[in-house]
């Protein structure tokens, strides 16, 4: 059945572990730097979806900037916000080129307590009897990650540099061992092995299952 989920083995590679210490360092440090997390760098860019403007002094704290308050969704092979779902393209430049959709003001402080959704690249190849799905997130945090799977559904959850979170939801496009498939977190990326149940060719990766405000 498509929701028999269990849970895939996960190994963490040495690469990935020391990246992930080293940013943890650097992290206190900063804020060792900063005097705590109130303080803000001139120069820091606006945390808001496509807001481009920098913090320059205290003035910048009340200036007004555009902003997309919806999530990025990547759906077959289209690229788009979820607050603006009439504006869409192929190309992945010229997405993160797309103006905001709401007024508000400048944020240059991250919330440590609260996620966000982020941009995050994947792609998959097949070999023989197994598709490999590499998911491009550093500095990932593998005790807030959650890698699941059946015959015929992947459900993905990924933390990564602190605040940032990745998702997937799929109806795979064929069907998998569930007890041979395999998660690898590695520097770059995020490696999962699907062992297919079957000799057949995908020619996608599979139909997503989450709504798209989620996605």
């Amino acid at each position: 059945q498509t929701d028999d989920l269990i849970a895939m083995p996960v190994a963490v590679s040495a690469s990935a572990k020391s990246m992930l210490e080293k940013a943890i360092k650097a992290r206190a440090e900063q804020v060792d730097e900063l005097g705590g997390e109130g303080k803000v760098k001139p120069g820091t860019q606006c945390k808001n979806n496509a807001c481009s403007k920098c913090y320059a002094d205290e003035s910048s704290l009340d200036q007004e900037c555009l902003f997309h308050p919806g999530a990025p969704v990547f759906h077959e092979g289209y690229k788009y916000w979820s607050c603006c779902k009439k504006k869409k393209t192929t190309d992945f430049s010229e997405f993160l080129s797309f103006g905001g959709c709401t007024k508000g003001t400048c944020v240059f402080t991250d919330d440590p307590t609260k996620k966000k959704k982020a941009l995050c690249r994947y792609d998959f190849f097949q070999q023989g009897p197994q598709v490999t799905l590499s998911i491009y997130a550093k500095k990932v945090h593998p005790e807030q990650c959650e890698f699941k799977i059946s015959a015929t559904r992947l459900k993905v959850f990924i933390c990564f540099d602190f605040v940032n979170t990745f998702a997937l939801d799929l109806e795979l496009a064929g069907r998998v061992r569930p007890g041979e498939c395999s998660v690898e977190i590695l520097g770059p990326k995020v490696e999962i092995v699907l062992k297919k149940g079957d000799g057949s060719a995908w020619t996608e990766l599979g139909n997503s299952l989450m709504a798209e405000e989620e996605e």
